[in-house]
């Protein structure tokens, strides 16, 4: 991994529905047959389940030009950054069994995970609101894989996970999206409970667990089991266009008093060309706002790419990473005001 590298497709700031769609992605669970699941797998197994699936899968990664990594074998922060990629999970970060990842390292649009919670994990990324295509991808891919490697499924429950939440299609479509007016408006617990009851799970900027800062959010389905793959894309496209118009009308509302919205936008600007010191929160939230402005035409500069290169650079691993080691927290708040005075400039 290069210090520095072009921005990944999740975060490119390209597609349909860009104003409030940052990204799609569509991830597959799948298990192999003839292993134990991870809760009953032996770390002997994990090293041979490991050891097959690259070995089968070379030639398919070398068609692709993807990269391997065994997780085992590199450093906390680069398991970071690849985190802050969104090509791999905490949990396969901080797991203790033999486990890799297979991904795209050009522009950060797929990834195969082994071992993480199921054998295999696969992912597919595209900026703004591609589900169909996200999902034709995906799928191309899984059949590949399933030609070279025997998966666990039933013909009464579909592909088996080992958790039964995503026993069945084994698919999981998340849509990030930016709502910072209907934070800021206090109307997002509102919308996140209407959404819930669509059954689909809201979620923070790294899923699971993580909390929404920057007023970024991940919008999923919940099934899994019981409703075919075209069937979860239909739900959760119209869950997301349903809160997307939520979003918009209250923009539109926030547009009818454009100092406000205005006054906002070059606060944060301020902040961030004069700061000297930076925390990572801190930061996303004021891009945030930056964001919100440019996309409603109050300013022009900075540039919506200007504002993503700091979103993706000021991480803590990312920002660490670009100067070769480890820093304290304090160290790693001025690099990260320094480098957005920089990329401001």
């Amino acid at each position: 991994m290069t210090p520095e590298h072009e921005i990944d497709e999740w975060l490119r700031g390209a597609g349909p529905e860009e104003d409030t769609v940052v990204c799609t992605r569509v991830r597959l669970a799948r298990n192999l047959d003839g292993f134990s699941f991870s809760a009953t797998q032996s770390e002997d197994e994990a090293v041979t389940l490991l050891a097959t699936v690259r070995r089968t899968l070379s030639s398919l990664a070398e068609e692709l030009s993807w990269t391997w990594v065994d997780i085992g074998d590199v450093s906390e922060l680069d398991r970071q950054v690849l985190i802050e990629r969104h090509l791999i999970s905490r949990e396969l970060s901080e797991g203790h069994r033999s486990r890799g990842v297979l991904y795209d390292d050009s522009d950060g649009r797929a990834s195969v995970m082994v071992n993480e919670e199921d054998h295999l994990r696969l992912q597919v990324f595209r900026s703004g609101l591609r589900m169909e295509e996200a999902w034709e991808v995906a799928d191309e891919l899984d059949d590949r894989i399933a030609s070279l490697l025997p998966y666990a499924f039933s013909n009464k429950f579909g592909y088996l996970t080992s958790c039964p939440t995503n026993t069945g299609t084994g698919l999981r479509i998340s849509v990030l999206v930016h709502l910072p007016a209907l934070v800021t408006s206090k109307e997002i617990s509102k919308a996140t409970n209407a959404i819930q009851e669509m059954n689909m799970v809201v979620r923070g900027l790294y899923g699971e667990g993580s909390h929404a800062i920057g007023d970024l959010f991940q919008i999923s389905n919940q099934r899994t089991l019981g409703e075919s793959e075209e069937e979860i894309l239909r739900s959760l496209h119209s869950a997301v266009l349903r809160l997307l118009d939520w979003e918009r009308k209250q923009r539109r509302e926030f547009l009818q008093n454009r100092l406000f919205v205005e006054d906002r936008a070059y606060r944060a600007l301020g902040t961030l060309e004069r700061a000297r010191t930076l925390s990572s929160e801190e930061t996303i939230s004021l891009l945030s706002a930056l964001r919100l402005g440019r996309i409603l035409g109050v300013m022009h500069e900075p540039s919506l790419e200007s504002l993503n290169q700091i979103f993706l650079l000021t991480q803590p691993a990312h920002l660490q990473q670009s100067v070769g080691r480890e820093l304290p927290p304090s160290d790693r708040d001025l690099l990260r005001a320094e480098m957005v005075r920089r990329i401001l400039s």
